[in-house]
């Protein structure tokens, strides 16, 4: 009897604890993830816009819709230095391993400042992203920026190169990665009169089933039962929120809504990633209203997905910047005194005046005259900034500058910030801690000071995605591997940026052939009189090249699913 008893107990005990594990393990898990990034928001900026919400609130305080849910920080860097670049800090959330600046989600070589452990073996290897990932499972994928679509950002979670300023082979990687939705900017990078390609890739999006909207009326009468939805608003970047024209671009809000509408139709879940793209941009001008506004509208968008997710009870949400910019807080050198005296209305008096970012200007001086001179200058500056004189050296300063909007705004966020509290310690990126923010349904979610590699990890835990390492093994294997027994070239002849991938089998007379940054091949056999078969592949073909400074090729691949040895074989 006693045995009987010690039997039962054991048994009992081991099916416990498999049920509380299989159990916990099910309030981990959810069916879509939203990660959402406030792109270069230093954690001051939390205080900043606050304040700014508040300046009109006579009564309770009002909180960021982040506030509740922040939950720790987030110590952001890259492999080699401690103040990351825009590529590497998001391809660490989309991949879990950091890199170096300009990497696209690829994988960097060893240097003598490395501050993390690296495999040169893996040098120049596209990693898998969360994204790519979820799209394999059966989740719909999509994006939301505010910036032209191959941006770092956006194109960390869905590209692949050493070469974040490469644009046009980054956005063809993006067509050809088979998102469900796109919103943004960057109708440049589509059309053949931009590319440098000159292939018209609007075109194979519609070719490709998609819907395919480029202004506000349109985008209005999206049918969100359509599965695969590209938009895009402007040439480049969309124009800041308080700038923009509200029937002619969309908001970063209104995006959001018609993406998760879109996206939710999938029963299997989705994988969104949302970029409040222009806090960095507005940050690297020392733009004080461009920064405060740029995240109150994305701190809007966030209250939307937040009131998604709890209706949803299937959905957690990961806010994190990528990365701080720019130093920015209250208080400068117009404070150095008296600063304990200041009231709220004083501090934010001129920011309150200003109608529109330091980036609009221009487009406000061209409107009003598209040769301004010194008198439309003065009236832009009191009827929209509420600025009503210019020094001398500040008018000089606009007029230098008057062609080159990138240069002018930094010149009219300068006279803004002079009239203001709100200091800068640099035009740059810094190396700071900036805040996470989570809703988990079930409450699972990190806390404390973590590495920016954990939020992938979180990410991937969640989804129940396995180690992306092994996907990246699988999909991203370099030529000289995949087709180490046969005779195979990367042939040039049509163009050097973007080549094909040539490999022959006349044993079994096969030819295979890749065109760089595709998802599909062309599979050709020599004894059926050369019949040509195209098929699909679940990963676009990565081509990188990289020289060293004198010009030499240390790197040249293309990477391909390990699975093409057999299509030759």
């Amino acid at each position: 009897m006693k045995n009987k008893i010690i039997s039962f107990t054991i048994i009992f005990s081991v099916c416990f604890f498999t049920f509380s594990n299989l159990f916990a393990q099910d309030k981990k898990h959810v069916k879509n993830v939203i990660i959402m990034i406030p792109d270069g928001t230093s954690t001051a900026v939390l205080s900043i816009a606050r304040w700014y919400k508040n300046s009109e609130n006579k009564g309770n305080p009002l909180w960021l819709a982040v506030d509740k849910y922040i939950c720790g920080l987030v110590k952001t860097y890259s492999s080699d230095a401690p103040i990351g670049d825009s590529a590497p800090t998001g391809s660490c959330y989309a991949t879990g391993h950091l890199s170096q600046a300009g990497f696209i989600s690829t994988y960097p070589p060893k240097t003598q400042n490395d501050i993390v452990k690296l495999d040169p073996k893996k040098a120049y290897q596209p990693m898998f992203t969360i994204l790519e990932a979820a799209k394999l499972s059966g989740k719909s994928t999509g994006l939301v920026v505010t910036c032209h679509f191959p941006h770092a950002t956006p194109a960390d979670f869905s590209s692949h190169s050493p070469f974040r300023d490469e644009m046009f082979p980054i956005a063809k990687q993006m067509v050809y990665n088979n998102l469900n939705v796109m919103f943004g900017g960057g109708l440049n990078y589509l059309s053949p009169l931009k590319r440098d390609d000159k292939k018209d890739l609007q075109k194979v999006l519609i070719d490709r089933k998609y819907s395919f909207v480029n202004n506000y009326n349109d985008f209005q009468k999206i049918n969100t039962k359509d599965s695969l939805v590209w938009g895009l608003f402007a040439d480049e970047a969309l124009q800041n929120d308080i700038d923009r024209n509200p029937n002619e671009i969309p908001s970063l809000l209104e995006m959001t809504e018609k993406a998760i509408k879109i996206l939710s139709k999938n029963e299997k879940g989705f994988f969104l990633m949302i970029e409040g793209s222009k806090v960095d941009w507005a940050a690297h001008s020392n733009d004080p209203i461009g920064i405060i506004t740029e995240f109150l509208a994305f701190d809007k968008t966030v209250e939307l997905v937040l009131d998604f997710a709890k209706k949803d009870g299937n959905t957690a949400v990961v806010i994190c910047p990528d990365h701080g910019n720019s130093g920015v807080n209250i208080g400068n050198s117009n404070s150095s005194k008296g600063y304990d005296k200041l009231s709220l209305t004083e501090i934010l008096d001129q920011l309150k005046k200003c109608k529109n970012t330091a980036e609009g200007f221009y487009d406000l001086l061209k409107k009003l005259n598209p040769n301004p001179n010194e008198e439309n200058i003065k009236t832009v500056f009191k009827s929209n900034y509420g600025i009503d004189s210019l020094k001398a050296p500040q008018l000089k300063s606009i007029l230098e500058n008057i062609t080159d909007k990138y240069n002018l705004t930094k010149a009219v966020a300068k006279i803004i910030t002079s009239k203001s509290y709100i200091g800068f310690t640099t035009t740059g990126h810094t190396a700071e801690d900036v805040f996470l923010s989570i809703y988990h349904p079930n409450n699972y979610r990190p806390n404390g000071v973590i590495l920016n590699d954990s939020i992938n990890h979180y990410m991937c835990d969640i989804l129940g995605i396995p180690n992306l390492d092994k996907y990246t093994d699988v999909y991203f294997a370099t030529d000289s591997l995949v087709f180490k027994d046969y005779s195979w070239r990367i042939d040039t002849t049509l163009s050097a940026t973007y080549p094909t991938l040539i490999v022959e089998n006349s044993k079994a007379g096969k030819k295979l052939s890749i065109e760089a940054y595709t998802d599909f091949y062309t599979l050709t056999s020599m004894k059926n009189k050369g019949q040509k078969t195209e098929k699909k592949m679940n990963s676009v073909a990565v081509f990188n090249q990289v020289k060293n400074k004198s010009g030499k090729i240390i790197s040249r691949h293309f990477y391909v699913p390990f699975s093409l040895r057999k299509e030759i074989e």
